[in-house]
């Protein structure tokens, strides 16, 4: 049986790039974006989507005008349920919901019924619900900027190697096929002689911290206790 279809405001400040609106709308949701705290009375499910250090303050902003019953959820990987406690203790259903990747959603709600409902609305968008702890969202969503950090590495990696193939086509085929691969980490010498080679202080010193941490994981303590040195000069 499918789910009716909702009234949706989005209150969204730009900051936050998980605002729902297309999602929602190809679901055959009502969405419209809201733009006061006041104008929420009209929607059944209001989605917050704002900056981390924002969404307290919105949220008791909107508690003003906040009916018994009326769905919130907020899109912040960074805050967990209980940052809803001001909408909840005037009879809101509240929900926190974040996509990571394509088909996985850390969500969560105070009761049986939130949860049906968050559920409901991540299985509309193609998901399955993950339950994370509060105590543990920040150091997921530190999780998820360390896999940002690899996208910003392998772009750059494709730049470097085009630097001297001259083909950008032929690089990025290179670092893709190489990011499938296990690529074996040189003897302490050669990497010494790579990493002097490195003429950008910034790739140097990422190459540095790349290589500690990969001794760090593989046990290669010459490598690490190299690396460390580097630090400390």
């Amino acid at each position: 049986m499918r789910a009716p279809r909702l009234r949706v405001g989005v209150l969204a400040d730009g900051e936050n790039l998980v605002d729902l609106t297309r999602e929602l709308s190809a679901a055959d949701h009502t969405v419209h974006a809201v733009t006061a705290a006041a104008d929420i009375r009209d929607y059944e499910l209001v989605v917050i989507a704002v900056a981390d250090d924002s969404l307290a303050d919105i949220i008791v902003q909107l508690a003003t005008y906040a009916r018994r019953g009326q769905m919130f959820l907020h899109t912040s990987l960074m805050h967990g349920i209980q940052i809803m406690d001001p909408l909840e203790t005037e009879g809101a259903i509240v929900m926190c919901a974040y996509p990571l990747g394509e088909d996985r959603w850390v969500a969560a709600s105070t009761d049986e019924l939130g949860e049906t409902i968050v559920g409901l609305l991540v299985g509309e968008l193609g998901g399955s619900v993950i339950e994370v702890d509060d105590a543990q969202r920040v150091e997921l969503a530190a999780a998820v900027t360390y896999m940002g950090y690899v996208r910003t590495l392998t772009q750059d990696a494709v730049r470097f190697l085009d630097t001297f193939l001259g083909d950008i086509e032929t690089s990025t085929d290179i670092v893709e096929a190489a990011t499938g691969r296990f690529v074996p980490v040189p003897r302490l010498d050669s990497l010494i002689r790579q990493y002097e080679s490195v003429a950008d202080p910034g790739r140097q010193r990422l190459f540095r911290d790349l290589a500690r941490r990969q001794a760090e994981i593989s046990r290669a303590q010459d490598i690490e206790l190299w690396a460390i040195q580097k630090e400390d000069r």
